[in-house]
């Protein structure tokens, strides 16, 4: 910073120079660039953290339908809103059909509006039980987007050993 001077006597301001001025701008485009640099992957680590919650709510409500009802309907277990019942006893490909979530979690009866796709597996081989008749390994597969190919779909398993009693 230089001292104005009037015909060699000091005007008492100060100033800055060009030279100053530009290095600051220079400074402060670089900090800002930095930020906004950030904002997509901020944007994307947030939804993505969005689905991952909601798909454990989901699959969460998913099965606290299915043992709900399998105390006294082990072989066909009712899943509310949508009037669909999931054999508890099939074999280890997805049960048919496969349920629709919306944006907001809730079970929707078909593929129109949905958010995900939620597919069951079941397989009648439990360490620990015996007789196939009683448990179950239910395995709930949540998907998104739902009406994406499977290619490009996300996705996370959530397992529990479902008993009749």
């Amino acid at each position: 910073m230089k001292r104005a001077t009037i015909s060699g006597h000091s005007a008492g301001t100060r100033s800055f120079s060009l030279l100053e001025v530009v290095i600051a701008l220079g400074v402060i485009t670089v900090g800002v660039v930095g930020v906004l640099a950030v904002f997509p992957t901020a944007l994307q680590t947030g939804h993505s953290a969005q689905d991952e919650t909601r798909a454990a709510h989901i699959a969460q409500s998913v099965f606290g339908s299915l043992v709900a009802g399998a105390t006294s309907q082990f072989n066909n277990a009712g899943l509310p809103p949508t009037p669909v019942s999931i054999d508890l006893t099939a074999s280890s490909s997805p049960t048919s059909p496969t349920l629709y979530a919306d944006t907001d979690g809730n079970l929707i009866p078909n593929s129109t509006n949905a958010a995900y796709a939620i597919f069951v597996y079941t397989n009648n081989s439990v360490p620990g039980f015996t007789d196939p008749g009683i448990a179950n390994l239910v395995t709930v597969r949540v998907a998104w987007p739902a009406n994406a190919p499977a290619a490009n779909q996300t996705f996370r398993d959530y397992v529990r050993i479902i008993s009749k009693y």
